[in-house]
């Protein structure tokens, strides 16, 4: 009988006491055991629903940040280890390498790349990113050319990076390399991501850090959307001229996504949808 009374009280305890559960994820994320911390999460959110902490906590670690991202012939791809040749060839490209990644940020090693693309079920939890391999579809005859097996190529690079989990906010880089691949589909691919961001991860905000020599960029990033914020003058040093560089701030928060009608005239035309329409 007295173990019996000691149990229900155990069971009370656990049941009224968010803080456990926290303890219990929080102690998962240290020993990097993210599936079972997600496992922890899902079971104290059936008594805790609306807990802020434990809803932060499931953010990090939800499924949908490797979910599929696709329209039109274009995929948002997980990066996997087939991938890694590819990347290489983007690290390598140095004028690329500078445009999709403002001086200053650190470029990725050989070993690093291969972590990554060997550890990268819960990118969240792991590095505040998520990053994605832009790919295209290709004609039965152009199979041949295609760098893997699967009629996807390869041809860019789309990431969430700088995850801020308490704000919901991120920022926004897209880089492809080849001109032509960028002219026909850098539309859909920000597209894509817009829809991700706000539609079915929910975040709030995106932002995009444009260099002020880059004024084609900036206009682009203007055109779909983005309000310029702010300029951060001198922000980045070029490491070749050693000149300071003032950059534009840009953000696009949901409210004005939802409002906001190029983006619905636009994802109707390619993605044959209107993104901007809260789903149900």
């Amino acid at each position: 009988m007295l173990e019996l009374s000691e149990k229900n009280s155990t069971e009370t305890f656990v049941n009224s006491n968010p803080i456990y559960w926290i303890n219990l994820v929080d102690d998962q994320f240290r020993q990097k055991n993210f599936g079972r911390a997600r496992d922890f999460i899902i079971q104290a959110l059936a008594n805790f629903p609306d807990h802020p902490v434990l809803l932060d906590r499931l953010f990090i670690v939800d499924q949908r940040w490797n979910s599929l991202i696709a329209c039109n012939k274009i995929h948002l791809s997980t990066p996997a280890e087939s991938d890694f040749s590819f990347l290489q060839q983007c690290y390598a490209n140095e004028e690329f390498m500078e445009q999709f990644l403002p001086m200053g940020r650190k470029k990725q090693s050989t070993e690093s790349i291969l972590a990554a693309l060997r550890n990268n079920e819960f990118p969240v939890a792991q590095s505040r990113t998520m990053h994605r391999i832009i790919k295209k579809e290709e004609c039965a005859d152009q199979l041949q050319t295609s760098l893997n097996n699967s009629g996807l190529k390869p041809i860019g690079l789309a990431s969430l990076v700088d995850i801020q989990i308490a704000h919901r906010r991120a920022e926004l880089l897209i880089g492809i390399p080849d001109n032509d691949d960028r002219q026909r589909v850098s539309g859909v691919t920000m597209l894509l991501i817009l829809d991700f961001a706000f539609n079915q991860i929910g975040l709030h905000k995106l932002t995009s850090l444009v260099m002020a020599n880059n004024p084609h960029s900036q206009k682009s990033t203007e055109a779909i959307g983005f309000i310029r914020e702010g300029l951060r003058r001198h922000h980045l040093r070029d490491p070749k001229s050693r000149a300071w560089v003032d950059c534009y701030e840009n953000g696009l928060v949901e409210d004005s996504f939802r409002a906001n009608p190029v983006i619905a005239r636009v994802s109707k035309r390619l993605l044959g949808r209107d993104i901007t329409l809260q789903n149900v």
